[in-house]
């Protein structure tokens, strides 16, 4: 399914003062920072997803419905520059650069679940679902600092967290 210009439209007052929400991330912290479009503090389903939708139209270049290695690898690579450049260590700047295009390439081979050499819409859209239900450890349909102490606290009970996805 190729995401429609016209639905991402609808979203961008939004979208217009939120960090592009491309990542879901492994941090319950940092997933909310990049997928709290509002500014509310909690990140709903819905929310989320239309940040997934217009993330997926930013990166797919070629407006071809899918992304290639090339196009999902360099939307990410723009982004790690900015992030990089408040490393004022040119050594550690390099050094984190190199890990994380490595983990670039190895994060589109996961997306890519039917191995086709594309990751197509709903293939992006199921690694940020997944995560955003991991990280909903109360099952209330948001993410919230609240699903941070729950998951803190289950590790300091011997439950750690185990999760590993892109």
């Amino acid at each position: 399914m190729k995401p429609s210009i016209s639905m991402a439209l609808l979203t961008l007052p939004l979208l217009a003062s939120a960090p592009l929400a491309q990542a879901a991330s492994h941090s319950i912290t940092t997933f909310i920072e990049e997928q709290d479009l509002n500014g509310d503090g909690k990140v709903s389903m819905a929310e989320l997803k239309a940040g997934r939708q217009v993330g997926f139209i930013k990166a797919d270049f070629d407006e071809s419905g899918s992304l290639t290695e090339v196009e999902y690898v360099s939307e990410y690579e723009g982004r790690l520059m900015l992030q990089l450049s408040k490393i004022a260590d040119p050594e550690k700047r390099t050094e984190e650069q190199q890990r994380q295009m490595r983990q670039a390439h190895v994060r589109f081979g996961v997306l890519d679940t039917d191995k086709n050499g594309l990751i197509d819409y709903n293939e992006y859209l199921a690694s940020g679902v997944k995560m955003f239900e991991h990280h909903d450890r109360d099952k209330d349909g948001f993410v919230t600092d609240k699903d941070r102490v729950l998951l803190e606290q289950a590790e300091k009970d011997g439950k750690g967290d185990d999760f590993i996805t892109p």
